[in-house]
């Protein structure tokens, strides 16, 4: 129920060894005016105290800015004494509170003191409740408290580190003993929630912080298991200047963050308002706005921090509401810099902005959103999970090249044959049959037809041969195209000025194959749509009008007919038989197979058939004729 993250506790060291020098010089003289007898000044170190009070308060910053609620943290100081700065209460839990309770403890003094009285006092304060499960029963089957400690010390070698563990560990054991002790029973479930809970399970993290130019005779130590699944610890070595960047890095990991580095921001120079310069800010959010980017992502890739390039922003009116998608909060890795700041602000003043994916090749791919919401930074994922890349235009073929589609055909088509919920059964089978019957057979490109592409010619039938039925009157409105048709092929002319100009050209030399091919195309739309007997009777007319001239020389209509409807590969009942109507049904070449009547079988070997079940001898009579010649 609550996970280990839910609350966190800072344990800095407070001893005199704290007090050195980081040994990483800063240059503190940024003046650049330098007249003569100037005397630069020097530059300063950093002490290791304040380099992890810097490291611990940034980690903070970057929790609190994206979980408001839910994500507790405390400060433990050690010295001499344990100073606990804060408490679980939600109103301790921000950085004006833990700053001023730094400023009571002061800078590092002289005396004795070390980590063990500070880590002790951190394991205790794990027991204690936070609001939230103070609000639940201890009872309930998935309570668990669990926790984590990040240590900041400084050990003499890895016997320390190992020391400083199990005195963790048997402080840990001893207090869960004390804590189970006062457990209410099960017939007390509504009793106030205990000052003290047993902890399940502590992620102790120890930090061994050295100075820059100091040698250590600690190691890093992987996460290992202490005490039965009961404490994890792991060590890490850092130097002092690499502190901050080292608990950056953690806190990702810790609250399943994840990274993202806007590339190409355009921004003002200070010294040179005319001109522009391209930047790059690295903002910090949950790890889910990147599981359509990263779907099977590994633990190195997860600390990777992924480049998305700066769109053009939309505007004003844009903002977070345009984003459908879940929104994460977003915060900047590193609020001092003036990239950072200037982002912010640009965010903040009620402007968004659209991250694309880079791509090698070319093309744009929006995949998140920049916006500013309720004085906060929010990231969203636009378009579902998995950003795809702009789809290709359909006028755009392989290599760019524009092809010939039938764009607004297609796109009537689509209008034409939405699918609607229907009651009743049969419905789904209704609507299929529907569009099967309509695309099987309707060209996709302009050039591959010549019926869509000669206009008025071909209307009304193009247009009145797709219903469902037809009338008497649209029956004869059809019949008179292809009249028309006829007398147009007979007649010898070519309407080539329907054509577009693109297609002109291929009329000329090749007249009958192209009327061969307006009628095969007329044949294969009216045998589609043949589905009413309205249908059927028009196909028998176009198939007479087909036939008529393409007869050979001395054949009359009526024989040509007969010939055409006769044929094997003519349709069902084509011909003089009593199906005659059923013109509609194609017969392919395996019922045409399957149909032929098959030849007597031949008659079996007579060897075969004398020898019975035993082996047939070849030739056996001819060893005999030779010997009867000698």
């Amino acid at each position: 129920m609550f996970p280990t993250n839910h609350k966190t506790i800072f344990v800095l060291d407070h001893t005199p060894y704290f007090g050195i020098s980081s040994d990483n010089p800063i240059d503190f003289d940024v003046s650049k005016s330098r007249g003569p007898g100037y005397v630069s000044l020097p530059p300063v170190c950093k002490s290791l105290w304040t380099c992890s009070v810097e490291a611990a308060v940034e980690y903070c910053r970057i929790v609190w800015d994206l979980f408001p609620d839910g994500k507790l943290i405390r400060f433990v100081v050690s010295d001499s004494a344990a100073h606990i700065l804060n408490t679980w209460a939600v109103a301790q839990q921000n950085l004006t509170h833990i700053l001023n309770g730094l400023c009571l403890v002061g800078p590092v003094r002289r005396g004795a003191g070390g980590d063990v009285v500070g880590l002790c006092a951190a394991i205790e304060s794990l027991g204690e409740p936070s609001p939230t499960q103070s609000s639940r029963p201890t009872t309930e089957r998935h309570f668990q408290n669990r926790g984590r400690i990040i240590c900041i010390t400084s050990a003499r070698d890895d016997d320390s580190i190992r020391s400083l563990a199990e005195i963790a560990l048997n402080t840990l054991m001893q207090q869960n003993k004390k804590a189970s002790t006062i457990q209410p029973t099960p017939s007390t479930e509504t009793t106030p929630s205990p000052q003290s809970l047993v902890v399940h399970y502590c992620h102790l993290v120890i930090v061994n912080v050295t100075p820059e130019k100091a040698e250590t005779r600690v190691n890093n130590q992987p996460l290992t298991e202490m005490g039965g699944g009961l404490m994890s610890v792991e060590v890490i070595v850092s130097r002092a200047s690499a502190l901050a960047n080292l608990l950056g890095r953690l806190v990702l990991p810790h609250y399943k963050l994840a990274t993202t580095t806007v590339t190409g921001i355009p921004m003002k120079e200070e010294q040179n308002a005319s001109s522009s310069a391209n930047y790059d800010v690295e903002i910090i959010h949950s790890a889910e706005a990147h599981a359509g980017l990263r779907a099977a992502q590994t633990a190195a890739e997860a600390l990777e921090s992924v480049v998305l390039r700066w769109w053009t922003p939309r505007g004003a009116e844009g903002g977070a509401s345009g984003c459908s998608g879940p929104l994460w909060r977003v915060t900047p890795a590193d609020v001092a810099s003036r990239p950072s700041a200037c982002l912010v602000n640009f965010l903040l003043n009620g402007r968004s902005v659209t991250l694309e994916v880079p791509r090698k090749g070319g093309g744009r791919s929006a995949s998140h959103v920049l916006a500013a919401q309720g004085g906060e930074l929010w990231i969203g994922a636009l378009g579902g999970r998995t950003p795809y890349d702009d789809p290709p235009a359909l006028s755009e073929g392989v290599g760019g090249r524009v092809t010939d589609y039938r764009i607004k055909e297609f796109g009537a088509l689509m209008q034409q044959k939405k699918l609607h919920p229907l009651r009743g059964a049969g419905a789904n089978a209704r609507a299929r049959s529907k569009l099967q019957r309509h695309t099987t057979y309707w060209p996709l490109t302009i050039s591959s037809t010549l019926i869509f592409n000669l206009g008025s010619i071909m209307e009304p039938l193009t247009r009145l041969v797709v219903q469902e039925s037809l009338t008497d009157d649209e029956v004869d409105a059809c019949r008179g195209v292809l009249l028309s048709l006829l007398g147009m092929e007979s007649r010898h002319e070519l309407p080539s000025a329907q054509l577009p100009s693109n297609m002109r050209g291929k009329w000329s030399g090749r007249r009958e194959e192209q009327w061969r091919q307006v009628w095969g195309e007329l044949e294969a739309l009216v045998r589609a749509h043949s589905a009413s007997p309205a249908h059927r009777a028009l196909l028998r007319t176009l198939l007479d009008c087909r036939a008529h001239n393409h007869a050979p020389d001395g054949e009359s209509r009526a024989t040509v007919i007969r010939a055409t409807t006769d044929s094997p590969l003519s349709p069902v009942g084509a011909g003089n038989g009593a199906n005659s109507g059923d013109v509609w049904a194609p017969r392919n070449v395996l019922d045409t197979l399957l149909g032929t009547p098959r030849p007597a079988r031949r008659p079996d070997f007579a060897g075969r058939m004398a020898a019975g079940n035993r082996i047939a001898t070849l030739y056996q009579h001819l060893q005999q004729d030779v010997e009867a010649q000698h």
